[in-house]
């Protein structure tokens, strides 16, 4: 009289469920990778944008530097020039000239830096000579203009 009990009560074996698998992903996790693509998207396009937005003003400032080469006070208003044409609206800039210009710098720094020195610019820039190494402050000044006013953070007094 051994019998067992599952011939007594005559049951079919367990059949266990599959696993669950992990895909398909509940809408949680997928709104979750989503979202976290979006926000790698946004970081990377920011630091891109912000890359090309400083370029020039990167290239101005290697370009000013003495260790670069023997910059002119005329190059380096050229430089400048450069740098507000890439930062700037061109109808903006492009007819700017003598008196006009220096206040358009002025005007994007806290401290004056051209207009005081306007005479000594208008001499230094239609010189034929090399400059002097007393004239090195105005190369200068163009290296400290373009790290203070680019890019420009919102428009001043204009």
């Amino acid at each position: 009289m051994a019998q067992s009990i599952s011939d007594l009560l005559d049951l079919q074996p367990l059949h266990l469920p599959d696993a669950p698998s992990w895909w398909p992903l509940a809408w949680g996790w997928l709104s979750l990778i989503g979202c976290v693509i979006v926000v790698i998207l946004l970081i990377t396009w920011l630091i891109i944008w912000k890359r090309k937005r400083v370029a020039p003003k990167k290239v101005a400032l290697r370009l000013l530097q003495p260790s670069h080469g023997y910059v002119t006070p005329s190059d380096a208003m050229e430089l400048v020039r450069q740098a507000c044409l890439s930062y700037f609206p061109r109808q903006e800039i492009a007819h700017l000239t003598g008196h006009d210009w220096y206040a358009f710098l002025d005007e994007q720094i806290s401290k004056p830096l051209f207009i005081p020195n306007e005479s000594l610019w208008q001499q230094v820039l239609y010189q034929k000579s090399k400059s002097e190494p007393s004239q090195q402050y105005l190369i200068d000044d163009c290296l400290t203009w373009v790290q203070e006013a680019l890019p420009p953070k919102k428009r001043r007094r204009r």
